[in-house]
């Protein structure tokens, strides 16, 4: 019975899940392609038992879905560095089976096709490992709670409105080497420009942590700010955003997933053509081909 449950283990495909709410949906993508693929695919989440960051694991409190998860033991005889783990792996012939994402934004077709058992860790940002069940995805990724009066009063002049949302994400980025100072006035005034270029009678709802700084640089006579969904509620901007006619995005997969939830088949999206700080790599995102990028 044990030598059963043993092998039932080692025989299946695992998709650890770390980081925020934008990692988290690149995360379940790669999760579901493999389901629709192999017959035993879960997820691991015992990284969030310590995890001090963001909001924790989100996905199943926000969105109608439900995640198969692997229990501590299989999270640990996969994961763990322990030495006893590590003979258990030998014995169990699963020496080999962690895979680790090579290069961060790119897609990697054998990642989907490896029939071995994996244990898979990276973010997985790209629309390619999704794109044949994009439809599943954006079935899955809808909001289920109901909104404040707040928030539903913006929902509705969102609706109304020839809408465009700005996400200006300053306070943690400010002082992260990787992610901040790449989306500075410059590019959000070309980003406004070419919007307004080619759609008429704007409307602007700015996502922001730095009110301040937004009115300080973005000069807009018809624009409407949103600061106040925090915490456990952050996710709601995600979800106005989503609603809004068209988006300028920040280089967060945050803003990068209310964009492609969008469902406006005309709708302008544009994001910044340098996502990272790489003094060695020039590491661009993986854009759907209709959006713009300066």
């Amino acid at each position: 019975m044990r030598k059963q449950k043993y092998l039932k283990i080692s025989s299946m495909k695992i998709v650890r899940f770390l980081g925020g709410l934008g990692n988290q949906m690149f995360q379940y993508t790669l999760y579901k392609a493999l389901q629709n693929r192999f017959p035993n695919v879960k997820a691991d989440l015992q990284g969030y038992k310590d995890y001090p960051l963001h909001n924790g694991f989100e996905l199943e409190h926000i969105f109608d879905l439900k995640i198969n998860k692997v229990s501590s033991f299989t999270s640990n005889l996969y994961y763990s560095r322990k030495w006893t783990y590590r003979k258990l792996r030998r014995l169990l012939s699963l020496k080999n089976t962690y895979i680790e994402e090579k290069t961060l934004f790119s897609f990697d077709t054998s990642i989907l096709n490896n029939q071995r058992t994996a244990y898979y860790w990276g973010y997985w940002q790209n629309f390619d490992y999704f794109k044949d069940i994009a439809n599943q995805i954006k079935n899955d990724f809808q909001f289920k709670l109901p909104l404040s009066n707040e928030n539903q009063q913006i929902l509705e002049q969102i609706n109304l409105k020839n809408s465009v949302s700005l996400h200006i994400r300053r306070g943690d980025y400010l002082k992260d080497p990787f992610l901040g100072g790449l989306c500075g006035p410059e590019y959000y005034k070309q980003a406004i420009s070419y919007i307004q270029s080619n759609s008429a009678s704007l409307s602007f709802f700015i996502f922001s942590d730095d009110i301040p700084w937004c009115t300080e640089n973005l000069h807009l006579d018809d624009c409407t700010f949103i600061s106040w969904n925090k915490g456990s509620s952050s996710y709601i901007d995600m979800q106005l955003m989503s609603a809004c006619k068209h988006n300028v995005i920040a280089n967060s997969s945050f803003s990068w997933w209310a964009a492609w939830l969008n469902p406006n088949p005309t709708k302008i999206v544009i994001g910044p053509k340098k996502w990272i700080n790489d003094p060695d790599r020039n590491v661009i995102m993986s854009f759907p081909q209709n959006w713009i990028s300066f």
